[in-house]
């Protein structure tokens, strides 16, 4: 079977579902991933009262409207961030199905499709799981970053774009810079790092999935963003660096300790994965109109 033969509005329903289905899983891993515990065990359960969550109040956002924000077992006030990250797993889902399957070339077999959809989705997840820890923890888990560079490495002969040699500069070259550059040289003469070493790890799993072009976009146009929201927060009075809570680490609950603030002009600090993946969702999903609008405004 083609993918063209399949009627949209279908692909929009599955993908909207497989989307927000698998948004319930990102709002585990960012939830438990930095503070040490497992995405497996124990199964859902209450925030408040640690009792289980029955099937039909974990469907993804439907649960929480009918639950109307509030734990059905003792009321604990569950946070919006949940049926939003379900909510915008689903969005991006369907958009990757509109370029992947619904805009697949007219010969293309509709397994093909799915798989590359699929593949691209799952690099979309991991961009999703590390902006919203690194929003509140200025870290990124090893446990995306690394398993997804992994996956956009040995599938890049499988996928039209960006090719194997791209993926591989993309990931190595773009590794390298940040690491070389913004970690280990700007603390030898800063004293500091400029940079985290989750954002090489995260540029590296960006350039295996979007090659060296799309490494190079998303630090561009990530710094050019970052620089924005930054200006804007100095001006609205906005915190530029996340409140760092307590962690769970082989059990123990560890407070941690609160760090000077560096938020004025010359010393910005702020979370800069979530700018690196925007950019990188950016290139993913219309990064060749957003080049030819670019180039065209330069004629």
């Amino acid at each position: 079977m083609l993918a063209s033969e399949i009627p949209r509005w279908l692909v929009w329903l599955a993908a909207f579902a497989w989307g927000a289905a698998w948004g319930s899983f990102f709002n585990v891993a960012i939830y438990r991933w930095p503070r040490g515990m497992s995405v497996v065990s124990p199964p859902s359960h209450c925030p408040g009262c640690a009792r289980p969550i029955r099937a039909w109040q974990n469907l993804p956002i439907l649960g929480w409207l009918a639950l109307r924000g509030k734990a059905a077992c003792c009321g604990t006030r569950i946070s919006p961030r949940y049926p939003a990250i379900e909510l915008l797993s689903a969005v991006l889902c369907v958009a990757i199905a509109q370029v992947w399957v619904i805009r697949a070339a007219p010969e293309t077999l509709l397994l093909d499709a799915i798989i590359e959809a699929l593949l691209y989705f799952i690099f979309a997840g991991g961009l999703l799981i590390a902006t919203f820890v690194d929003l509140e923890w200025m870290e990124i888990p090893d446990e995306v970053s690394l398993p997804c560079a992994a996956l956009g490495l040995l599938s890049a002969p499988f996928r039209a774009e960006p090719g194997v040699w791209s993926a591989a500069v993309g990931a190595g070259a773009g590794y390298l810079a940040v690491q070389l550059i913004f970690v280990w040289g700007y603390e030898r003469i800063a004293g500091r790092r400029g940079m985290g070493e989750g954002d090489s790890k995260l540029l590296l799993m960006i350039g295996a999935f979007l090659g060296w072009k799309g490494a190079l976009f998303s630090v561009v146009a990530g710094s050019l963003q970052g620089v924005v929201y930054a200006a804007f927060a100095l001006l609205t009075g906005r915190k530029l660096k996340p409140h760092i809570g307590e962690r769970v680490i082989d059990g123990e609950v560890i407070e941690a300790p609160e760090e000077e603030d560096e938020t004025r002009v010359g010393l910005l600090k702020l979370p800069f994965g979530p700018f690196l993946a925007l950019g990188a969702l950016e290139y993913l999903l219309a990064g060749e109109a957003i080049l030819s609008w670019y180039f065209g405004l330069l004629r």
